[in-house]
């Protein structure tokens, strides 16, 4: 869960060890979790460079973990802040793309698509790919379809599908049954507050990108083929689904107490959703989530919304992307370019 806010798997693993013991020393740390002193040392040097760990002058050093809830909240501040600026880069690059002189070798890397080609062709480059299908998701969609078959199929060959969703696209009506039928045939997903490109990458080789402004798409649908725009594009797909929360966390072990409905409730608001999106998905009324979330936090003895999601990754209700004790991330929403 905490590689999210920037911590890598073994960083995770030492503080998430000190939270739970208190105050230890290196070599104890390195006999618990089996790890070698090298990468022990890089591991806290990393935590106490973010603050998440202080070391004493004691031969040998002492390391004392710092407060999950003011800790982590910073680190979260700092990611907000980090996908902030994204956005700026993106905005920027929208515009720099929109009004860009088109030279002829340009031209040979992009194709306008005409409007009532764009669900054939998106239909098309899917089911081209050989290995790997990311794209950026957002409301309003260009194509309409019920269920995306294409991606469905594609999935059980063993392509792989990665989207980082839009939040407004996930609080539509309907969505729900989508993620739970794109879950299971295998799709890995992951939120943003806010989308501002749509595009879709086949293969790191082609690619169709449709602007966004305000609640609207910009035309022309553009088909782009090899070339620095690309290499571009799915370099920024990375930064941000690095950065982006995980759709739906797994469980790590038996809930215990907690129910699928609990489960649910938990995973669509660590996914960035309003107490009127859950309500709406769930198909319950706001102060009914608002009563079953302070019920989680009090079960979790957290505080604020914030603690409760640390105290879930704690307690083994949810784990997060990279995490080695989970399967693979799985979940989906809407099928559309």
């Amino acid at each position: 869960m905490l590689e999210t806010l920037g911590l890598s798997t073994i960083e995770s693993q030492v503080y998430e060890l000190l939270v739970r013991t208190g105050r230890t020393d290196a070599d104890r740390i390195r006999h618990l979790l089996r790890l070698g002193a090298g990468h022990v040392e890089e591991a806290v040097g990393g935590l106490v460079d973010r603050g998440m760990v202080t070391t004493t002058d004691d031969q040998p050093a002492q390391l004392i973990p710092s407060p999950p809830d003011i800790a982590g909240e910073v680190l979260l501040l700092a990611r907000m802040t980090e996908l902030t600026k994204a956005r700026g880069a993106l905005d920027r690059l929208a515009d720099q793309y929109r009004s860009a002189p088109r030279p002829d070798v340009l031209k040979e890397m992009t194709e306008v698509v005409p409007d009532e080609e764009v669900a054939l062709r998106y239909q098309q480059i899917q089911a081209r790919a050989c290995r790997e299908v990311v794209r950026f998701d957002a409301p309003p969609y260009l194509v309409s379809e019920t269920v995306n078959e294409v991606e469905i199929e594609q999935l059980a060959v063993g392509v792989r599908f990665r989207t980082v969703y839009d939040r407004l696209g996930l609080e539509a009506d309907g969505s729900r049954e989508e993620i739970l039928q794109y879950a299971e045939a295998g799709e890995q997903a992951r939120v943003l507050n806010h989308v501002p490109v749509k595009m879709v990458i086949v293969d790191g080789s082609t690619a169709l990108l449709a602007m966004r402004s305000g609640e609207a798409c910009t035309h022309p649908v553009v088909h782009i083929h090899p070339g620095p725009l690309l290499d571009a594009l799915a370099t920024l797909f990375e930064l941000v689904w690095e950065s982006a929360l995980p759709l739906h966390p797994m469980p790590v072990q038996p809930r215990g107490e907690l129910t699928d409905d609990d489960i649910e409730l938990l995973t669509l608001l660590l996914s960035g959703l309003t107490d009127v999106g859950i309500a709406r998905q769930l198909r319950m009324g706001r102060r009914t989530v608002q009563r079953r979330v302070r019920d989680l936090m009090d079960r979790a003895a957290a505080t604020s919304r914030i603690q409760l999601g640390w105290q879930a990754a704690r307690l083994g209700w949810i784990v997060g992307p990279g995490d080695p004790m989970g399967p693979p991330r799985k979940a989906s929403v809407g099928a559309d370019a």
